[in-house]
């Protein structure tokens, strides 16, 4: 299987937003442009110039209706998210399905703690050779996890890695969940709600399928479904926002908060059905 494209383009998303001016980005990645192809490399760079600092994401957005501030949002929103739960004690982390997520380099409260990143063994070797040539070495608390979901689930690489269960943790899901099944999405919670201490947090996101279908507001097809079916990724599932706190409970968890990128960008550029939460270990 290739590497995965949506996880390329959420990276150009962050590559671009870091090239605004210091006091008008919302967050500063200086890794995300290393791991583009290089005529997405070029769009990154490009987009710093003063004269297509808006055009680039101006067209982006036609193209693409809400990706790329949903994208932007939500990144600002996990970043602070993440912070404040080793803040509060969380001594390793678990990104289920990390991509190119940087935060283990990029934040100063996840490079003091083990940061345990799963994904196909293709992307995280790219993404291994990438961040060596970008910092000279790869960082020590980084622990890449080739694993595969359908085969044996998160909880035994993650174990022979070295995570710890019982531990207070920060566990990751940001993109994933959308892709999964449901029987793929209750194994992961249950392992997450064995896996971390009582107050360990899941920050997740997902889609409102609630807002499709017959009588949903948004119609019968998820906006971008098209788009990632056609690289290949596929939208497999979503949850309702007024049965979430119920869903979760049953699976031993506790919602903390949950809004939508729009709520959080606080501007309808971002979309209403695309949502962030948090959920605590009872």
């Amino acid at each position: 299987m290739a590497a995965s494209r949506t996880a390329e383009y959420v990276a150009l998303f962050r590559a671009i937003e870091s090239a605004r001016p210091s006091g008008k980005r919302s967050f500063e990645d200086p890794y995300a442009a290393g791991f583009l192809e290089p005529g997405l490399k070029a769009v990154a760079r490009a987009s710093g110039l003063p004269g297509l600092r808006r055009l680039i994401p101006a067209f982006i957005d036609r193209r693409w209706p809400g990706a790329r501030p949903s994208a932007v949002v939500r990144t600002r929103i996990i970043d602070d998210a993440v912070a404040e739960t080793i803040g509060m004690g969380a001594e390793q982390m678990a990104i289920l399905g990390a991509g190119y997520d940087t935060r283990g380099v990029r934040l100063p409260a996840a490079r003091a703690i083990p940061v345990f990143e799963l994904d196909q063994a293709e992307i995280q070797e790219k993404k291994a050779a990438k961040l060596q040539v970008m910092l000279g070495q790869l960082p020590p608390n980084l622990i890449f996890v080739p694993f595969d979901l359908e085969r044996e689930g998160v909880g035994e690489p993650l174990a022979r890695a070295g995570f710890v269960s019982g531990r207070h943790s920060v566990f990751l899901w940001e993109g994933v969940l959308s892709y999964l099944t449901p029987e793929a999405v209750d194994a992961t919670l249950a392992w997450v709600r064995e896996a971390g201490a009582p107050g360990s947090r899941l920050i997740f996101t997902y889609v409102d399928i609630a807002h499709f279908g017959p009588g949903g507001a948004g119609g019968n097809e998820v906006p971008w479904s098209a788009a990632v079916a056609k690289v290949g990724e596929p939208f497999r599932y979503g949850l309702d926002p007024a049965k979430l706190e119920s869903f979760l409970v049953q699976r031993g968890l506790g919602l903390m908060w949950d809004l939508s990128t729009a709520q959080a960008l606080g501007s309808d550029k971002a979309p209403n059905f695309y949502r962030i939460a948090c959920a605590q270990a009872l």
